[in-house]
């Protein structure tokens, strides 16, 4: 069971940027593994250590902000999956450093509670999600596997405003063993935490 950092339900958007530096979050694991294309470890070295300012959310990342209540929404409708909001920052029991900010929480009848994630793509990324779930997407998604010690997690996508995809997703042990190696090194040589 993971331990609850903080409720983020009334966490403003700067108070919540301030407690997302006392660790390393989902999104931060693609950039330590070196796989993401937008930012670098070296930046988010320096904003985790407070020398530079997170860089500003763009319009992609203000719109998959507004449109994640539909998209979860629209699973639920689709699938009949229940997804509850989880509206806590949490914090892995065994290694503090990692912290989870999840869109919600799918109630599975077959594979348990899974980690449920919203995303929005533009429709020249759809090749992107035709039966697998980027790179970047699925590092994150197992981070918060680890995080939450759940079994298996729902990405949904809305591709290009008007097409719904989603993809069931594992647990990866092998995966999340590496993640874990991984974060912690970053962790302990560079990203030293203040919880």
């Amino acid at each position: 069971m993971p331990n609850v950092l903080i409720s983020t339900k009334y966490l403003s958007h700067d108070e919540w940027l301030q407690w997302r530096k006392k660790g390393i979050g989902g999104s931060d694991a693609s950039v330590i593994c070196g796989v993401n294309h937008y930012k670098s470890p070296v930046e988010l070295w320096m904003e985790k250590t407070d020398q530079i300012e997170p860089k500003v959310a763009g319009e992609a990342a203000h719109w998959g902000t507004m449109l994640e209540p539909l998209i979860r929404v629209e699973f639920t409708e689709r699938t009949g999956l229940q997804v509850k909001q989880e509206h806590a920052m949490l914090q892995h029991s065994e290694y503090p450093f990692m912290l989870a900010n999840l869109d919600g929480i799918a109630l599975d009848p077959v594979h348990g509670d899974c980690v449920f994630e919203a995303k929005t793509a533009g429709a020249y990324m759809a090749h992107d999600w035709v039966d697998h779930v980027p790179q970047a997407y699925q590092l994150q998604v197992q981070h918060y596997l680890a995080v939450t010690n759940l079994s298996g997690a729902y990405i949904a996508v809305l591709i290009g405003g008007n097409t719904l995809k989603w993809h069931y997703m594992a647990r990866d042990e092998a995966l999340i063993d590496m993640l874990i190696a991984v974060i912690a090194k970053s962790e302990n040589t560079k990203l030293k935490t203040v919880c």
